[in-house]
């Protein structure tokens, strides 16, 4: 089977590129002949630009050669900010692209809730009801889809796998933080990893973990590190990042690295790491979630989005700050009174 692939690509640095580059290796190894079309930046077979629409456009040119074609979803990737005919043109390539390829699946990672009467909006709509196939990590994305563009979709799900480092996955966790050169032994240590943006809501981590443990600050006790990098630098993220860096700062037991961290280093973290904290304020579903129950890591993770079905039995789901504070209380075996019990491994709102 021929299929085309049409993603950011590494070595873009983009979880979604990362994603579709751990699915084109599993096709490739299951005997399937895949090309990617990617951006410029990233190491596809064929190369297009990707905003407004471009990639659509390519991929229905030389779609008929293939046997199936992915397209994976998130409107950043191919959307123009603040070019509302751009929008529509991109809104109108990939509808095109459903109707002229009937093998076409798009895999949305993330959709934006329609703005009534915009025409991209209702071209993208179009799009998404008429395409072959959508695919969806839980049932929680189809389901808000559904809800916000008001139609029943052909979907079906697939698990949001990744391909985790084998040595971090068989490593010590101790080593993992002999090699990040962090002080060894200690409390328990709490890790917010990636991007560092407001959707992300790591600055919720560093007040829970302020709360949970008001006397840390010694080098044997519990421990938050905040750990990533400002992707597409803009100056709310960079502000943003400051004002991480200021809350760490002025928080016991807190440390906060801005760097960007490649995968062998990015599981490195994860496996170091007695909770992993994904307190996100806007997400469908998490690549990092996924890396974190790859390399046997439990989470403590907000329920948004559709994180709390992807969740694991060893990860804690809270629905609030209050809920954060007492799991992570509760996770260092604290004698904390939660005012509100985290609820394991489901959502409580």
């Amino acid at each position: 089977m021929r299929v085309l692939v049409v993603s950011s690509y590494p070595p873009r640095r983009c979880g979604i590129g990362t994603y579709a580059r751990d699915q084109v290796e599993d096709l490739r190894a299951g005997g399937c002949g895949v090309s990617v079309l990617s951006p410029h930046d990233g190491a596809g077979d064929l190369r297009a630009e990707f905003l407004g629409g471009r990639a659509f456009l390519r991929a229905a040119a030389v779609g008929g050669s293939f046997d199936r074609l992915i397209v994976h979803f998130q409107p950043a990737l191919y959307y123009r900010p603040r070019a509302p005919l751009s929008k529509v043109a991109t809104s109108l390539a990939l509808l095109w692209l459903v109707v002229r390829r009937r093998r076409t699946e798009i895999w949305v990672h993330e959709a934006d809730p329609p703005v009534a009467g915009r025409p991209d909006y209702v071209l993208l709509g179009l799009a998404f009801r008429l395409a072959p196939a959508l695919v969806f990590h839980t049932d929680a994305e189809r389901a808000a889809l559904e809800r916000d563009y008001g139609f029943r979709v052909r979907a079906r799900l697939a698990p949001h796998r990744v391909h985790a480092s084998t040595a971090a996955a068989d490593m010590a966790k101790e080593e993992a933080r002999a090699r990040l050169g962090l002080h060894p032994g200690g409390g328990p240590l709490f890790v917010c990893a990636g991007f560092l943006q407001p959707e992300k809501g790591f600055e919720r981590a560093v007040r829970a973990f302020a709360g949970a443990f008001p006397e840390a600050g010694d080098p044997a006790g519990p421990r938050l590190v905040v750990v990533g990098s400002v992707r597409d630098e803009t100056p709310g993220r960079r502000t943003h990042a400051e004002a991480l860096r200021r809350a760490c700062a002025a928080t016991p037991g807190a440390t906060f690295l801005e760097r960007y961290l490649g995968d062998e280093e990015f599981d490195l973290w994860v496996r170091a790491a007695d909770r992993l904290v994904l307190p996100y304020r806007r997400s469908w579903s998490s690549g990092l979630l996924a890396r974190a129950r790859a390399l046997g890591t439990p989470c403590l993770v907000a329920g948004v989005g559709g994180l709390a079905e992807q969740a694991g039995p060893d990860d804690d789901v809270v629905a609030s700050d209050e809920e954060l504070t007492a799991a992570m209380a509760a996770a260092a075996g604290a004698a904390i009174e939660p005012r509100s019990a985290a609820t394991k491994g489901t959502s409580s709102g």
